[in-house]
């Protein structure tokens, strides 16, 4: 109730204040004085028509941004008790949640590069086993690591295994603020500058993939962006001290993101 309506009830239609609480179902039904609409907490969300307690829904926000393990689909079908299907569609509804979640854009001195997520290509027609990915973090005035932004490079902005100068320019506009300070920093465009420019971000980004790895053991290219959310989100959370589990519940919670 609290994540969804944080001043108290608004009807999803009228935007009215004042609801009479029906108490038949199994989750309570709120039916709007003005309109007559009726909505429950899910309603209009992406938990909306979910059969499985949100005490377990909880949990599992709960355990994908742990810093300190992870959580796959078999796992948390066996610790909460539902099949392999609902924890994956779970925790699949859970990091659409974190990839629509708005992060403050990497600002100040920045370091920034290529990085690549999966193996290496092992034959010819192996050529998208490596997936490219901008990193950056931004440093406090006490020039420590403040914030990380992460980013799929698409494949036409790569040239030769290093990042165009138009895939450069599209992760400065996504992820950089637009200031000049921070506009000018260099997003170094080779996995080798990457390594000897950005001695702080690359064992940061190193760590986080070989996370993914570890809980998923594989991700497919198409659903890459949400795992990359994932481990971007939990690792601002941890630096900035938010309340990482009430912005996931909040996120879930917001009826814009049925769409």
């Amino acid at each position: 109730m609290r994540c969804r309506w944080p001043n108290g009830y608004r009807c999803p239609v009228c935007n009215h204040r004042i609801a009479y609480t029906i108490r038949t179902r199994r989750l309570p039904l709120f039916e709007c004085s003005r309109c007559h609409y009726q909505a429950s907490v899910t309603s209009g969300t992406l938990l909306e028509g979910t059969r499985t307690p949100l005490s377990k829904w909880l949990f599992a926000m709960k355990r994908i941004i742990d810093p300190a393990q992870g959580i796959n689909a078999v796992q948390l079908a066996e610790l909460v008790h539902v099949t392999y299907k609902t924890a994956y569609a779970m925790l699949d509804k859970i990091r659409q949640c974190l990839r629509s979640i708005e992060t403050d854009k990497l600002a100040g001195r920045i370091e920034a590069g290529l990085a690549f997520f999966g193996r290496p290509s092992l034959s010819y027609f192996e050529t998208a086993a490596q997936r490219p990915i901008a990193v950056g973090v931004s440093f406090s005035e006490s020039d420590r690591p403040a914030s990380i932004a992460v980013m799929e490079i698409p494949m036409e902005h790569m040239h030769s295994g290093t990042i165009a100068s138009m895939g450069r320019e599209l992760f400065k506009s996504h992820c950089f603020a637009s200031d000049p300070l921070s506009q000018q920093n260099t997003v170094h465009h080779t996995k080798y500058l990457t390594r000897r420019h950005c001695k702080t971000l690359v064992p940061i980004y190193q760590a986080g993939f070989k996370r993914i790895n570890a809980t998923y053991h594989g991700v497919h290219p198409r659903h890459l962006s949400k795992y990359l959310a994932e481990f971007a989100f939990r690792w601002n959370t941890l630096q900035n001290g938010s309340d990482g589990l009430l912005r996931i519940a909040q996120a879930c919670s917001s009826p814009t993101l049925a769409a």
